[in-house]
């Protein structure tokens, strides 16, 4: 259904609220988000394994429920969707979201904060920023954090303290999910920060660290299987073990 004054529509999956829109639709809408006087909002691009997740974590399935937007990412998500509503949705994913907020920041001349990734990802991320798209140094914070920072009070305190006195409007968390999703909610009122997002692996595409799935594939939904082929041994388990059963089972429930 259509939210009224809203350019989106919702969908319900497991509990969790889905939202559809274009990509041009979600350029004004995050664009008109960046001009306002808001409270710090949080979005996810909302895929498969995060409905596993919010399925079975409490917490999550909370946070999930609070976000402004829950983007629907990938073709589990998407299908899911076709399947009850009878409606076919397009997906948008974390490297679409990421530009685009590029985008807006640079118009706009706001603050990004990027935290995550590795050493290596977090400086080209910064240098690709900075020389090819015009982001002043002023305006962006990249910082690779130590492996699971949040649980080190001091180390967390610290990160924390560094970008609240960045004082950013945009902080993107490439933490994984739900770590991301979590410390965003978690932090973002101590940031200020307008709009907060976790963007999983797309610092690694971003960069060429990783090689992104070929447009066919991407089109066809098939993107996880590109995923799954190049790293078999990190994916193996959550795509095939864990997500697969879990999407069956989901697909076929009369209570989706």
């Amino acid at each position: 259904m259509m939210t009224n004054n809203q350019p989106y529509r919702t969908y319900k999956i497991l509990g969790i609220t889905i939202h559809s829109l274009t990509i041009e639709n979600l350029k004004l809408f995050l664009s008109d988000l960046l001009t306002e006087n808001n409270t710090p909002k949080l979005l996810t691009t909302f895929n498969l394994d995060f409905l596993k997740i919010a399925n079975k974590d409490k917490e999550f399935n909370n946070i999930c429920k609070q976000t402004l937007l829950n983007l629907p990412d990938g073709f589990g998500i998407t299908s899911l969707i076709k399947r009850k509503y009878k409606e076919k949705i397009p997906r948008i994913t974390g490297n679409d979201v990421f530009p685009v907020l590029i985008d807006l920041a640079l118009k706009s001349d706001k603050r990004i904060a990027i935290i995550g990734g590795t050493n290596e990802v977090s400086r080209k991320t910064e240098t690709i920023l900075i020389n090819q798209y015009g982001i002043s140094q002023q305006n962006l914070f990249c910082y690779s954090p130590s492996y699971q920072f949040e649980k080190d009070e001091i180390e967390n305190k610290e990160v924390i303290e560094k970008i609240t006195d960045f004082k950013p409007d945009i902080v993107f968390a490439a933490l994984g999910c739900p770590r991301q999703e979590k410390w965003l909610y978690k932090n973002m009122n101590s940031f200020g920060s307008k709009i907060n997002i976790g963007i999983g692996a797309t610092l690694d595409f971003f960069t060429g660290t990783k090689k992104r799935s070929p447009a066919l594939l991407q089109s066809m939904g098939l993107e996880w299987l590109w995923r799954l082929f190049n790293e078999p041994t990190r994916l193996f388990k959550r795509y095939i073990v864990n997500d697969l059963p879990f999407y069956i089972k989901t697909y076929f429930s009369k209570n989706i």
